[in-house]
């Protein structure tokens, strides 16, 4: 293990003391005056690639009172010294146990898929609390492994569902769970170039190319579908099942959370087209409700484009979401409903505010619940239902519905 300094702008990430960030409101706002009156938790980052530059590493530098890097490990040298150019006192490791030894106090996994279940276990029997990039695992029986750890050491892991922390997906998922008695139809349709283009001005270092899974990749692959596996199965459950749509299943479990309704067991549809560049699925959790969700891979867009809708008998709500890694744009919820026997209709909008993203609120919501001393008149009680951090159970349900699409597809 060797420690390293930077030479740059100065900045509060070492410092300790009571540091003042307000909550955001969901409509882009501020909740209260509420006061963090912890030090920044070091952290571990597990993983300095492509997510960990774009988005990550980036909110830890605009928010250092929330959390800063004590220690890295990657395998590739370039990443490391990337990462350590912007942060003072980053130990380079090579396990958790080190990482420990460094002054880590949680971990980041954003290594590549197939690399959490030894990641995550390693930090668990470390006494490091994780939050592990999505998909946490795309092998159910690597979830069950991981669950079976957090049991055994009592450390928590967090899914990363960064959306989810989003104020405007979690109206959305309010919205849904108020009129689950009245849905018909809920929809996802994803349009996401998923090219270098996208982070280019975020990441140190040129973007890797969209490319071949890797052999560790593959052979992660073939243990999670099985070897009667397709190429073709493969490679859509690696991408727009796992990679993409995966997220999308997660806010769809939470909008059903409660009802009954599960999506794995009611699968009615999985197609790809396009080399597997596009895929969809159609689930009907009962008589009365479809579930449709579309990912197109397009890299000559210039722009990601997502859109969820749900359809009730009496009412639509609309929400669209710009790119994760987007700072200039924000998630818009329009909600329209109508009284069938005057035929009055309402339209209520909200909005996320310019870097009011999901990557900053998962930081703010995920240091809260390892490190947060409140002060007196602390922060607003959060609304109900949404604030427990998506673990690994969720992980586990969202992976068997699609990995279950994945298998269907011809």
């Amino acid at each position: 293990m060797r420690h390293t300094g930077r030479q740059g702008p100065a900045g509060p990430a070492g410092s300790a003391g009571p540091a003042r960030e307000a909550a955001a409101a969901p409509d882009g706002g501020h909740e209260g005056a509420a006061r963090s009156a912890h030090a920044p938790v070091p952290v571990v980052v597990i993983g300095a690639g492509k997510v960990a530059h774009a988005a990550h590493l980036r909110e830890m530098r605009d928010l250092p009172h929330l959390a800063r890097p004590a220690a890295v490990i990657d395998p590739d040298p370039g990443h490391r010294a990337a990462l350590m150019a912007g942060f003072d006192r980053v130990a380079v490791c090579t396990t958790p146990e080190e990482a420990v030894w460094a002054g880590a106090q949680a971990a980041l996994v954003l290594s590549p898929w197939w690399t959490h279940r030894d990641a995550v276990i390693g930090c668990l029997e470390a006494g490091l609390p994780v939050l592990c990039e999505k998909p946490v695992a795309l092998d159910v029986g690597e979830i069950d492994e991981l669950i079976a750890a957090e049991v055994r050491t009592g450390v928590p892991v967090t899914a990363g569902y960064m959306k989810r922390h989003d104020p405007v997906v979690q109206r959305f998922v309010e919205h849904c769970r108020a009129h689950a008695a009245t849905a018909r139809r809920i929809s996802v349709d994803i349009h996401d170039p998923n090219a270098p283009h996208q982070v280019a001005h975020l990441v140190p270092y040129p973007p890797p190319p969209f490319g071949p899974q890797p052999p560790a990749g593959r052979e992660a692959l073939v243990r999670a579908l099985g070897p009667g596996s397709t190429d073709v199965q493969r490679e859509a459950y690696a991408r727009g099942l796992g990679g993409s749509l995966i997220h999308q299943v997660n806010i769809v479990h939470a909008a059903l959370a409660g009802s009954g309704r599960e999506l794995h067991g009611r699968l009615e549809h999985a197609g790809q087209w396009a080399g597997t560049s596009a895929v969809s699925c159609r689930w009907r959790p009962d008589d009365d409700l479809v579930v449709e969700a579309s990912h197109l891979r397009l890299p000559a867009h210039r722009r990601y484009r997502e859109t969820l809708e749900f359809t009730g008998t009496d009412s639509v709500a609309t929400l669209t979401l710009p790119s994760p890694y987007a700072r200039d744009e924000g998630a818009t919820l329009h909600i329209d409903t109508w009284d069938a026997a005057t035929g009055a209709a309402t339209r209520t909008t909200h909005r996320s505010g310019p870097a009011v993203t999901g990557f900053r609120e998962q930081l703010r919501a995920w240091t809260r619940s390892i490190s947060w001393a409140v002060e007196p008149g602390g922060p607003p009680a959060p609304r109900p239902g949404i604030w427990p951090l998506p673990g690994l159970r969720e992980a586990r349900a969202d992976t068997l519905a699609v990995r279950e699409a994945a298998l269907r597809l011809a």
